[in-house]
């Protein structure tokens, strides 16, 4: 569940409840702050109107494990998803589907956040073992990697 809190008040305003697992990451979009993204341990990312609570925008599918972060692409039209089934997705809300999907075999455990560079054409993505940024174009190909 993801709740909007009033923090002056200190009480929640809605509740979004459609996912079936406990939601790991939220995400604004930078450019609507009424649309939000949520990443879930039912392994599924929903794109959510905060002033429409009862049902997501949609719900996008794909990986196969528990989605532990979601950060919006710079310009607003996308987003980036890292899950436990080591891969990042981006999906598009115009045509609302995902676009790439990012993986490499070095890449063994779970993806715990992600980020975009300011012109997005860089995706950071961290994990617990290794750190990685991949090319967020069409290639998707990891441009680096440093061990931690």
């Amino acid at each position: 569940m993801c709740i909007l809190w009033d923090i002056e008040r200190n009480e929640s305003v809605i509740r979004f409840t459609d996912h079936t697992g406990d939601v790991m990451s939220v995400a604004l979009d930078p450019h609507s702050p009424k649309i939000f993204a949520s990443g879930s341990c039912d392994s599924t990312a929903k794109l959510w109107d905060s002033r429409v609570s009862a049902n997501p925008l949609v719900t996008f599918s794909g990986h196969d494990s528990d989605i532990n972060a979601v950060a919006f692409f710079p310009d607003g039209r996308a987003f980036g998803s890292g899950s436990d089934d080591s891969t990042c997705q981006l999906f598009d809300i115009r045509c609302l589907m995902c676009i790439n999907k990012f993986k490499s075999e070095k890449i063994l455990c779970g993806i715990t956040s992600v980020d975009f560079s300011r012109s997005g054409r860089l995706l950071f993505v961290d994990l617990s073992c290794v750190r990685f940024r991949f090319d967020s174009s069409l290639t998707g190909c990891p441009i680096r990697a440093r061990v931690v």
